[in-house]
């Protein structure tokens, strides 16, 4: 079980590398194009490789990673090929923007994936609504939070995310330690998700 746990950090850390690139270079740069095609380029390596492997991909950072992947290209575009105002008027919205990627992402994995937004295939389906519908409602709340004062968008943003992470695995472990199929979500739960079952 320990080795279990410590898989899981060493790859929820390595799904976490490209928000951290992203974060830490735009703040000791200031080049934001520069942290977006970093975290771009890293957000494609970590997806890229999580697929190859078969390793577990957790909800709620998959949809920061896609938030990278996507909003770069797209802004990079904008400023390049057009007059910039529309790209302009988009950059003080894109940290906000996370949390509604995150919260699409969530909305796709809890109606088309068999481990919705908790991620969890194992899971009741009753219960997986459940706790999915109510990951999507912190999610949604932190997104209105984030998007009525974009310019102070970072506390609702790591208050968002951390109640998403940190409240998902806390809602699981009770799930798990209430439910008498607890030997069967333990391995999930140390596990993270099943790309295979969850996420196809």
């Amino acid at each position: 079980m320990a080795n279990s746990h410590q898989k899981q950090l060493l790859l929820d850390l390595f799904e976490s590398l490209p928000s951290i690139v992203f974060i830490v270079l735009w703040r000791q740069t200031g080049d934001l194009e520069l942290a977006g095609w970093s975290g771009c380029g890293l957000a494609v390596f970590a997806l890229a490789g999580f697929v190859l492997v078969k390793a577990p991909m957790h909800p709620v950072l998959l949809g920061i990673n896609l938030h990278i992947l996507l909003v770069t290209p797209l802004l990079v575009g904008l400023y390049r090929f057009s007059d910039g105002t529309l790209a302009a008027f988009l950059t003080g919205y894109s940290y906000s923007a996370v949390l509604l990627t995150v919260t699409l992402t969530g909305g796709v994995l809890t109606l088309f994936s068999r481990g919705g937004f908790a991620g969890v295939p194992d899971l009741p389906r009753s219960t997986q609504y459940r706790l999915s519908f109510l990951m999507l409602a912190v999610s949604l709340a932190g997104t209105v939070w984030a998007f009525q004062a974009p310019e102070n968008s970072i506390l609702p943003v790591i208050v968002t995310l951390t109640l998403l992470i940190a409240g998902r695995r806390f809602l699981l472990a009770r799930v798990s330690d209430r439910s008498s199929n607890a030997g069967v979500l333990a391995p999930a739960l140390a596990g993270g998700t099943d790309t295979t079952d969850g996420y196809t």
